[in-house]
């Protein structure tokens, strides 16, 4: 499965610091099985890396998601709270 990132994600994922990456479950995602390979194209320099899908979870809200992972592991701060990684994330992603 190919995705696209941009360019700060991607280089967490390139140097090993960002392990989990946050995607709707919509119907291409919803696809993903464990031991799948995925290509990700970097938005700014269209470098590739092809990472492998070790599990999947799935949350009902980001915040529930936030609650449990945080850090840089998802690619942000450590000192971030829930409340900052939500309203981020909002801005990714629109409420319905």
């Amino acid at each position: 499965m190919q995705m696209h990132l941009n360019h700060q994600p991607f280089e967490q994922i390139k140097a090993g610091t960002k392990k989990i990456e946050i995607r709707l479950n919509d119907d291409k995602r919803s696809q993903l099985k464990m031991g799948e390979k995925v290509e990700f194209t970097d938005l700014k320099t269209n470098e590739k890396i092809i990472t492998e899908v070790l599990s999947l979870e799935r949350f009902q809200t980001f915040k529930e998601l936030f609650k449990k992972y945080s850090g840089p592991i998802i690619g942000s701060p450590e000192t971030e709270s829930i409340e900052e990684l939500d309203r981020e994330n909002s801005e990714i992603y629109s409420r319905k």
